[in-house]
């Protein structure tokens, strides 16, 4: 350990070295980063939100493929290793989601498109523009589910330039990447097509010594289209178009009691051929000093599995799993800015549900069985916000929205229909003050919610429904530039209250249900920077720290209160360097951990704290690129030992190493 640590202490001293010894060209300004956030285009700096921005050039040079690569760049975000699995459930500020439930509380939104299940949630990030990690309640804008946060990823527009570009990638364990995309005008000034695709494959490292067979391969294939058309200058249609692919092995999870987690002895393989289908078509249209716009969205999940819950050649807990996820989504939107406000009216209606179930192959009786249930959920939202300049230092933003939720159950096995619905406020107000033109600071209180629901597994007697979670975000943040904008430095503390939280209580040693029997406290700080000291050498650092803990929260197990809260790390960070010449040399180093987590509500199981290290070389010409990279550097163990309750492990990613060619036509 400590040889490593002085590798990586080495390493940054000889970048630091560089950052302060190249002088040879004239130090230039970053680029005005501009984002989507409030659903109108500002410039990051202006916007009285904590964000985290990703352009092209960032989710290249860090190796950025899917969603799971952003948390460790992005203060307070925590994308949990879940096994690799498709499955994702994001922290943000400390509040996470019960692992029981699908929902979370991190809304994702992709070209429209709204996602608000852990399930297709790990999106494929090719051809990408921009990405967005907006941090706190945004239900103003957002509604339902986003009480932690909102994750924002906007595809590059297809226009009159014609680009071209293919991508191969081989590394360890066998790794095989091939991607491509295209785009430029079908019709010149008028109609454009950009399209995108990837294929990945890769060899697992989790041994099944019974089938003599490696447990958790993974290959999947992606493809986009995204068709614009511009009749006149005041009209702009996009559809947008995507599929998702897996034909993956199992999870890389082990039992807790494996003498070696990378090996396991089980007599079936499994599988993960799960799908994601979406579409979304966007109209905007301007007018008299208006612009309305049209979102209609839809998305499809697939998901199949084939598992193995014991992991021994016995038939104890195994089976297949087949779900259908559907949303149909539709969102309208007026807004208008001019010298002192801006505002923006919204109206939102989605319709889904969940059909499907499992069965249970075992030796036991009592376990074994077939259980299927499908759901209907419906939702409508109305929203309106806007920012008014009092003068030319003081500016005051509001927004208010109110979401109606319904849920139907039917839970065919158990013969139960169940139906609920909520309703709920969501308002924000800030204040923003500007200094001078390059110091901002902000003042913001904000709900968010997270959506009720049913839980079919609850103990007998126990109630199945669990209501609606709520908090309110109490926020001071700065932002600011120097150097004649080459340094930007931007932060931002927090304080938040949550209410009628959603977690799993239990009723004896053996069964629980979910319930709204907690309440908790999140605090904390964030911290961004960015230093372009030349042409040739920019450097990056972040930093979150997060305290969020229990108030009140007791069961048939214990007391829990000033207990954290599972999956809410006590710190993260990042740092890292990238370096250009003008003749292509391109280095890139970055260094990024995580503090001590808890993974259930007694802090019985933790994860310790770690650190990794990325790193990428190689040069850079016209019309291609070729990198030597490795990912994890020094082959660190973060294997996460300890989920529900002491039973199993997920396992972390080994060293990886390779090589990445990329052409441009």
């Amino acid at each position: 350990m400590i040889k490593s640590k002085s590798k990586i202490v080495l390493l940054l001293i000889v970048f630091l070295f560089l950052a302060v010894s190249i002088h040879a060209k004239e130090i230039t300004s970053l680029d005005k980063i501009t984002v989507t956030a409030q659903k109108i285009e500002e410039n990051l700096q202006e916007v009285p939100l904590s964000i985290t921005v990703f352009d092209e050039f960032d989710i290249k040079d860090r190796q950025i493929e899917s969603v799971k690569d952003i948390g460790r760049y992005t203060p307070n975000l925590l994308l949990p290793n879940l096994g690799d699995n498709g499955i994702l459930a994001p922290t943000i500020r400390g509040i996470s989601s019960d692992p029981h439930s699908i929902s979370t509380t991190v809304s994702i939104n992709i070209d429209g498109i709204p996602g608000f299940s852990s399930i297709g949630y790990d999106a494929v990030l090719e051809d990408i523009e921009r990405i967005e990690v907006l941090k706190g309640p945004q239900g103003t804008l957002y509604g339902r589910n986003a009480m932690a946060g909102v994750i924002n990823i906007i595809t590059k527009k297809p226009g009159n330039e014609i680009r071209a570009r293919v991508g191969t990638e081989f590394g360890s364990d066998n790794k095989r990447q091939y991607s491509f995309s295209a785009s430029g005008p079908l019709v010149k000034d008028k109609f454009y097509m950009g399209i995108s695709g990837k294929h990945y494959e890769k060899d697992g490292y989790l041994k099944n010594t019974f089938l003599n067979q490696t447990y958790n391969d993974r290959e999947n294939n992606y493809g986009k289209i995204n068709l614009r058309y511009t009749p006149s200058d005041d009209l702009e249609i996009f559809l947008i178009s995507s599929k998702f692919k897996r034909d993956d092995g199992a999870a890389s999870l082990n039992l807790m009691t494996a003498k070696n987690k990378r090996e396991l002895s089980s007599d079936i393989q499994g599988t993960n051929t799960s799908e994601t289908t979406t579409h979304a078509l966007k109209i905007k249209y301007d007018f008299s000093g208006y612009t309305f716009e049209s979102i209609s969205a839809y998305k499809e999940d697939e998901d199949i599995r084939l598992s193995d819950g014991d992991f021994s050649p016995m038939v104890i807990n195994q089976g297949p799993m087949n779900f259908s996820y559907e949303n149909s989504s539709q969102e309208f939107r007026l807004s208008s800015q001019t010298q002192n406000l801006n505002w923006l009216a919204g109206l939102y209606a989605d319709k889904g549900g969940k059909t499907g179930g499992y069965t249970i192959h075992s030796i036991y009786p009592a376990y074994a069985g077939r259980y299927d249930s499908e759901t209907d959920d419906k939702s409508v939202g109305v929203f309106i916000h806007g920012d008014y300049k009092i003068n030319d230092r003081l500016s005051v933003l509001a927004g208010l929205r109110y979401d109606k939720d319904k849920r139907k159950i039917n839970e065919i096995t158990q013969d139960v229909q169940l139906e609920t619905s909520y309703g709920s406020v969501s308002p924000k107000i800030a204040l923003e003050y500007l200094f001078d033109k390059n110091i901002m600071m902000y003042a913001t209180i904000a709900k968010g919610y997270k959506s009720g629901g049913f839980y079919m597994l609850a103990a007998p007697g126990s109630p199945k429904e669990y209501d609606q979670e709520t908090l309110l975000n109490y926020e001071i943040g700065w932002k600011s530039s120097f150097l004649d904008n080459k340094l930007i430095v931007n932060s931002s503390i927090y304080y938040m209250d949550i209410s009628d939280k959603q977690v799993l209580t239990a009723v004896d040693s053996m069964y629980g249900y979910i319930s709204n029997a907690a309440s908790a406290t999140s605090k904390g700080l964030e911290l961004e920077i960015r230093y372009h000291l030349n042409d040739n050498l920019s450097l990056f650092s972040g930093f979150g720290y997060n305290k969020t803990t229990f108030d009140e929260f007791s069961d048939y197990k214990g007391d829990y209160n000033g207990n954290y809260n599972p999956y809410a790390p006590e710190y993260n960070y990042s740092i890292g360097t990238q370096y250009r010449s003008a003749n292509g040399c391109y280095a890139g180093i970055d260094l990024t951990g995580y503090g001590k987590m808890y993974l259930d509500k007694a802090n019985k199981y933790q994860q310790n704290a770690f650190n990794l290290v990325n790193a990428k070389i190689g040069y850079e010409a016209d019309k291609f690129d070729i990198y030597l990279y490795a990912k994890n550097l020094f082959d660190k163990n973060y294997d996460t030992e300890g989920y529900y309750d002491g039973s199993y492990v997920f396992l972390s990613d080994p060293r990886e190493m390779g090589v990445q060619l990329t052409y441009r036509f």
